[in-house]
């Protein structure tokens, strides 16, 4: 392919395809990518308007939880914030009594939406033409190469204490676009869950911020109780208090 226009390179190199709230919150939570259910508007004009307007800066608001309580991700992830604060007893559906969503920032590692993993997705939808790039695979090591060390610099120049990753599998592409241009110590920790034997990753990454790479919330060998929920919490508490 040619080199991608620069209407694509600057939306990408952004904050495309992210879930929106406070850019300069003390905890950002990534996922993967977003997840999608009707594709037919998003593919044929949603996403290429967005790209023809290109670099993407997400408006300054407070994550709404009231929203995220209706999908599975986000209860699972007010669990989570709960038991990161400390909050024991205080029910998941209360959890705008003690956050007004200001402490949080959502986003996502790629920035094209998918209802599905399916590699063969991207040409059925026409990706091939809209992007110039001819698989999935390709965009992805464009990403790598391109998307993620512009992610890195903001995160270097917002700085925030807490980077949550969910889904180990994407380890290197966490560490990769969250951590590329910091200075690290070098060292990836890993950590396991006594609950049931479930693996997590960190590493302090510049001189402010902690990365912490943890299972995805609904897979068999994720995050998948509240127990899990609440000790994955607990144990991110201990690596970032004071949140």
């Amino acid at each position: 392919m040619n080199k991608p226009d620069e209407n694509f390179i600057k939306w990408a190199c952004s904050f495309s395809g992210c879930d929106g709230g406070n850019i300069n919150a003390k905890i950002w939570v990534s996922g993967i990518e977003w997840g999608l259910k009707d594709s037919s508007e998003y593919y044929a004009k949603t996403l290429p308007a967005e790209i023809e307007v290109g670099e993407y800066n997400p408006p300054i608001t407070n994550h709404s939880w009231e929203e995220a309580l209706t999908y599975p991700y986000g209860r699972s992830l007010a669990k989570l914030y709960l038991a990161i604060i400390g909050e024991k007893k205080l029910p998941y559906r209360q959890v705008s009594r003690v956050s007004d969503g200001s402490e949080i920032f959502r986003t996502n590692l790629y920035p094209i939406a998918f209802n599905s993993a399916k590699s063969e997705l991207w040409k059925q939808n026409g990706l091939d033409i809209i992007t110039g790039f001819k698989e999935k695979n390709l965009f992805k090591t464009w990403c790598f190469l391109n998307r993620f060390p512009a992610i890195s610099k903001i995160v270097e120049e917002k700085s925030p204490k807490l980077i949550i990753g969910t889904g180990v599998n994407y380890l290197t592409d966490f560490f990769v676009c969250y951590a590329g241009s910091l200075n690290s110590d070098n060292i990836i920790n890993v950590g396991e869950l006594k609950t049931k034997k479930r693996q997590y990753y960190w590493a302090r990454i510049g001189e402010n911020t902690t990365l912490v790479v943890i299972p995805f919330f609904s897979s068999q060998s994720g995050l998948n109780s509240n127990e899990l929920l609440q000790e994955m919490g607990e144990k991110i508490r201990e690596l970032v208090p004071n949140l």
